[in-house]
């Protein structure tokens, strides 16, 4: 369990707090409109009564002084909301800031994690609840703090029974019924988020595999799993639901017990001759008026339920420990890689996917790993890549270890090409440059033609300049391989890692790939395939099955470089 996991509720809170501290002026600034609103919303329809009250017909200066309380309303609303909106905003912006720098910092290990619906949903989800929390949870009670504060004194001015009835009823709703119902939302709320949860994982691993899944004719029966987590999903959410109209029910069952009790306090005073008509009246109205602050705060269970648990999420991430980025920013040039008695495992498994491995990989040559599914191939690659590092052994690249390598420098060697193609909502040449302009458009073009898809692109409606959306694809499944297979061939690397490139490719497209891969990339090439057909132009095939790497077969094909 992680550190923030562990934090109690009074913990989170105080953490949440330092986290923004530069906001809490701004908050308690709408905090001081909400208040200076609310005075001028109970003094209009005192005045009111006053005028009512008063013998005589209202002096013109009446009207001024209404409107005048109109305007201040209205101008002390406006600055609730801008600072408000100001808030939330900022807490929006600058969560997402940081958990997007951190992802960057982790990256590529944390965004290779099989639980993106977990990301998408903190992304989401998490930090639009700790908005809430800021914006709209921590105000409220603020302000209806300073405004029992100023209407106990009030009421008990008037009748000492009134201020006990008015405190009492501000206590229910504000302490009362929160916390009562707080006990009820808590175990649905960690449902509800486990469930959506769930099915976000679920529902972008089927975006992931949807190539797979028409090809298997598993479309509807995917569906009808998605389904089935979808109603999960919904009966979360109503049952959620249910508990909040019984929680705003008995809020308004309360206000009007009170209400009542109020009137009836105040009449028996102007029987007994305690109160004047004027006074029992305005005071009835006053508290009847009252109430909207307190209103606020029925959302208060679920709001700062959801912002506790979103904040133990939000700092999961931002908390976490980041890779060792040390290390010599000139990276070695590709020539031999050693891997001595390396073990490794993930962070979240018990079970280690290498012990004590040995290997070592030399020359221009295509080198092809073969295994079952989840034996480790890519895993290995990632290694390869220093996406993670190594639990014990070391890996050597030219006789250097790769410890002492600064990852980001390493990386820069390698061209990794994916499964599924990452093709991103930008221009053609955008996907291919990845924003280095030191690529020039002929360099685009000459690689565009070695890996035979420079036709395609001129037939687009604007060439390099056209813009590729996953909603509209122009581009077929062995196109969009092209693309990659041409980005990589752009970066100039000295060392090409294919992770199952022709699993969603036919016989053909499969054969015109590989030939662009022995001709045009230059340095170490990795296979990663389960297909025979994929491996059979690799100089040496290795099996990996359960952590041990054996050489299967070493094939003479004609050098890389020639």
């Amino acid at each position: 369990m992680s550190t923030n996991q562990s934090l109690s509720t009074l913990q989170m809170v105080r953490k949440l707090f330092a986290s923004m501290r530069h906001l809490l002026r701004y908050i308690y600034v709408a905090v001081a409109f909400a208040v200076l609103g609310f005075l001028a919303t109970i003094l209009i329809p005192a005045y009111i009564l006053h005028l009512v009250f008063q013998a005589g017909a209202p002096h013109w200066s009446a009207l001024a002084i209404l409107i005048g309380l109109a305007l201040a309303r209205g101008a002390f609303r406006y600055g609730e909301h801008y600072y408000g909106h100001y808030v939330a905003f900022r807490v929006l912006a600058e969560y997402r800031n940081a958990a997007f720098a951190k992802m960057r910092r982790l990256a590529p290990s944390k965004l290779d994690t099989q639980d993106s619906g977990a990301l998408l949903k903190m992304i989401g989800e998490d930090i639009e609840a700790l908005e809430v929390f800021f914006a709209h949870t921590i105000p409220p009670v603020l302000t209806a703090s300073c405004v029992t504060l100023l209407m106990l004194p009030y009421f008990a001015t008037v009748m000492w029974q009134l201020a006990l009835v008015v405190g009492v009823t501000y206590a229910l709703l504000a302490i009362g019924v929160p916390n009562f119902f707080a006990k009820k939302l808590e175990p649905l709320l960690r449902q509800q988020t486990a469930s959506r949860k769930i099915y976000l994982s679920q529902f972008m691993e089927s975006l992931r595999g949807v190539r797979e899944l028409v090809q298997y004719q598993q479309v509807e029966a995917r569906f009808a799993t998605l389904e089935e987590y979808s109603h999960d999903v919904n009966a979360r959410e109503r049952e959620v639901a249910v508990v909040q109209f019984i929680q705003t029910s008995v809020t308004f069952l309360i206000v009007g017990l009170a209400v009542m009790i109020v009137a009836t306090l105040a009449m028996s005073g102007v029987a007994a001759s305690h109160l004047t008509v004027t006074q029992a009246t305005t005071a009835i109205v006053v508290f009847s008026t009252s109430f909207a602050p307190f209103l606020e705060l029925s959302r208060l269970p679920l709001g700062f339920k959801r912002a506790i648990n979103a904040g133990r999420h939000v700092f999961d991430l931002l908390d976490e420990a980041e890779p060792n980025r040390t290390g010599k920013l000139q990276a070695p040039n590709v020539n031999v890689i050693e891997v001595e008695n390396i073990s490794f495992k993930y962070a979240n498994r018990e079970q280690a996917i290498f012990e004590q491995l040995s290997v070592a990989f030399s020359g221009a040559k295509i080198i092809g790993i073969v295994g079952a599914s989840g034996s480790g191939k890519s895993t290995l690659m990632k290694l390869l890549m220093r996406w993670y590092d190594v639990t014990n052994g070391r890996i050597l690249i030219d006789g250097v270890s790769l410890s002492e390598v600064a990852p980001q420098a390493w990386q820069t060697k390698f061209a990794y090409i994916p499964q599924v193609p990452q093709i991103f909502n930008q221009t053609i040449r955008e996907n291919l440059t990845l924003g280095n302009s030191n690529i020039t458009d002929d360099a685009i073009w000459q690689a565009a033609r070695q890996c035979n898809i420079a036709d395609k692109i001129a037939a687009t409606p604007q060439g390099l300049d056209t813009r590729l959306k996953n909603e509209q694809p122009i581009f077929s499944a062995g196109e969009l391989q092209r693309l990659e297979l041409t980005r990589a061939l752009l970066k100039q690397a000295d060392c090409y890692v294919f992770d199952e490139p022709t699993s969603n490719l036919d016989s053909l497209n499969e054969a015109s790939l590989l030939q662009v891969i022995r001709e045009h990339c230059q340095g170490l090439v990795f296979l990663i395939s389960h297909r025979p057909s994929t491996t059979s132009c690799a100089d040496i095939v290795y099996r990996l099955e359960k952590g041990i790497l054996t050489k299967e077969k070493e094939q003479l094909h004609e050098a890389i470089n020639d």
